[in-house]
């Protein structure tokens, strides 16, 4: 709902830059276009900003605030869903309420469960709050990381703040290039946290909080039992319970002062959603885009104007075009800041842009299909150990025959991931948009000696070990939900919509739904070779069968048709730059050569020619 940003000199007790303060919150204006505030502790030495987008308690819920006797104050980012029942909690402790706003909860929850109160909340949030008596500063962020929380830290002063842009207000800070993150990025498509592209600079983990003292920066993690999967239950039990937790998620992430919307589209997430949000607020408004360039079969918009007028809801769509696309790409990088090779990131922002004219809140069907297994990794986590026995030479050499007769590089990463002997490796594979052969030939010998080789194995082990016993399914569906679903889809989806001043909202990444999800044993979510099974006989009790089951609708067959046209000349003209990352880390003749056999309908090298153009993008924006 908000943009924050602050700075605390922890060690030098120097004042701090109120000016600097004051440019870092302006540069977060389009997150918080309702007002502006700040808050400099007593000897200056902590600066809090904070931009408004006025959601809840519009009256008495600006920020900085501060509890009664004004020792402790807070700047936050985000809704806190159950703070009425939190409130109701803390009152009937002692504490008293002066507005009505969930951010004064957040203050009295510190005040009675210090450190963990963000294990009380159930919402998505980023927020820093200052303890003067205590001269220490709290930070945390949301369980699955919806709100996104930057900082950086020189061993005497720490800055944070909602978006990057704010931080790189203070021209001091350096933008040396993280090698490291940058071998993450062109594997995994995202930059995992707490990497950032830029070294001085850092996410803080989802459901992590930093405690900033005289004694330096300590970073812990609130939340990190991994689920026990529960295999006594019956598939008839799991889709009642999620029967029981969909409605009241979505009802419970409905509440607001101002008109909330949807963004819809064909699928069985989104259509659910408006399903459940009918049962609450008349003529749902819905929101739409389309792309030009896809197949007529392929068209969101009607398919998702059917669905509006079933409910009768108010509908708005658009169409986007290359042009549009073209003409986005810098202002795109400017909000999003962190390369993804995710090509319909943008058209979250085109769909909160239509929406900004009729609401400040959009519900999205984001989130479903990491935790229920949505996706062709799944079904390959699912079905691929039953192929172990094949000896990993024969798979590599049947590989480098039958490789150049695929367009698609799917058929190359389950080749890889077959050949894998150990289970670290056949998690790398399954990830990576770029196998090891090309990671080989797309960097230039500087950019290996600058990363280190364990970095992606090192990166994979440390998500496994943290994942449940189980199924590679099981672990693959809680990687997903906890750890790259943060650093790329909702980074996405918050970014975007803030750009247009809308707070995106993903009711099935609830607390309480998550808690049922992370429970169900794999063999629901995939069996005969289906996706989302469990959840999809749930959505059965809200939609007919013929929209459940539905063929997802994709964004690729736009995208692929317009990195052959004037995308490819947009990435040529970048790469051609002396100091191009292509040119400076990368092997510029192998970039040219996908382009020409992607061009050329050889092979289809989407993926990481837009990945590649976001970074030169990227690269070109904050240079």
């Amino acid at each position: 709902m908000c943009g924050i940003a602050g700075i605390f000199s922890f060690k030098s007790r120097e004042p701090v830059n109120r000016g600097l303060v004051e440019r870092m919150t302006a540069s977060l204006n389009h997150r918080g276009p309702d007002g502006e505030g700040f808050y400099f502790s007593n000897d200056q030495t902590l600066g809090f900003g904070h931009r408004r987008l006025a959601i809840i308690d519009l009256a008495t819920g600006d920020q900085p605030m501060c509890n009664e006797d004004g020792t402790v104050w807070i700047t936050f980012n985000g809704e806190i869903y159950n703070y009425r029942e939190l409130r109701g909690q803390l009152k009937a402790r002692g504490h008293r309420f002066k507005t009505a706003s969930d951010t004064e909860v957040i203050i009295h929850a510190y005040e009675e469960w210090g450190n963990t109160c963000a294990t009380k909340f159930n919402g998505i949030f980023a927020f820093a709050i200052w303890d003067e008596k205590e001269r220490s500063l709290y930070l945390a962020r949301d369980h699955y990381g919806v709100k996104p929380l930057y900082y950086c830290e020189n061993g005497r002063t720490l800055s944070f703040a909602s978006e990057m842009k704010a931080i790189l207000c203070d021209r001091n800070i350096p933008r040396t290039l993280d090698y490291d993150a940058l071998h993450f990025c062109l594997t995994f498509r995202h930059t995992p946290s707490p990497w950032t592209l830029f070294k001085s600079i850092r996410k803080l983990p989802p459901s992590s909080y930093m405690v900033v003292d005289a004694d330096g920066v300590h970073v812990s993690c609130y939340w990190n039992q991994a689920p026990v999967i529960d295999r006594h239950k019956k598939e008839e039990e799991w889709v009642e319970e999620l029967v029981e937790a969909y409605p009241e998620a979505v009802h419970r992430q409905m509440v607001s002062d101002t008109p909330i919307g949807l963004s819809l589209s064909g699928g069985v997430d989104s259509n659910t959603l408006l399903a459940l949000m009918s049962q609450h607020q008349n003529h749902v408004h819905t929101f739409t885009i389309g792309f030009e360039g896809s197949a007529d079969r392929d068209d969101e918009v009607s398919v998702a104007g059917e669905a509006a007028r079933e409910y009768d809801a108010d509908f708005t769509s658009r169409r986007v075009s290359e042009t549009d696309y073209v003409a986005f790409m810098n202002s795109y990088l400017w909000h999003l800041e962190e390369p993804v090779g995710n090509e319909s990131a943008a058209a979250y922002y085109f769909v909160a842009k239509l929406a900004r004219e009729k609401v400040k809140v959009l519900l999205s069907g984001q989130g479903a299909d990491e935790p229920f297994a949505g996706y062709g990794r799944h079904l390959a986590a699912q079905y691929l150990p039953y192929l172990g026995w094949l000896p990993s030479g024969f798979v590599r050499a049947i590989g480098g025959l039958i490789r150049p007769f695929f367009r698609h590089e799917s058929p190359g990463r389950l080749i890889d991931r077959l050949s894998q002997a150990d289970e670290i490796h056949q998690f790398l594979s399954t990830y990576s948009i770029t196998t090891r052969d090309m990671r080989i030939r797309l960097f230039n010998p500087d950019f290996v000696v600058q990363s280190s080789p364990y970095v992606l194995s090192d990166y994979v082990r440390s998500q496994l070990a943290r994942a449940p016993l189980g199924s590679p399914l099981e672990k693959m569906a809680y990687i997903d939900a906890r750890t790259s679903l943060s650093d790329n889809l909702l980074l996405c989806g918050d970014k975007m919509a803030m750009a247009a001043g809308v707070e995106m909202r993903v009711p099935f990444l609830d607390l309480e739904v998550m808690r049922v999800a992370e429970r169900i044993p794999g063999d629901f979510k995939v069996r005969d070779f289906q996706n989302k099974v469990v959840h999809k006989k749930a959505c059965e009790r809200w939609l007919p069968q013929h929209i459940v089951h539905r063929r997802k609708i994709g964004f690729n067959e736009a995208m692929g048709v317009w990195m052959g046209q004037n995308l490819d000349r947009l990435l040529t003209d970048l790469t051609s730059s002396p100091d191009s990352v292509t040119r400076t880390m990368l092997n510029p003749e192998y970039v040219k050569q996908l382009q020409q056999e992607h061009n050329s309908g050889k092979h289809d090298h989407q993926r990481i020619l837009f990945l590649l153009l976001s970074i030169e993008t990227w690269r070109k924006v904050f240079a």
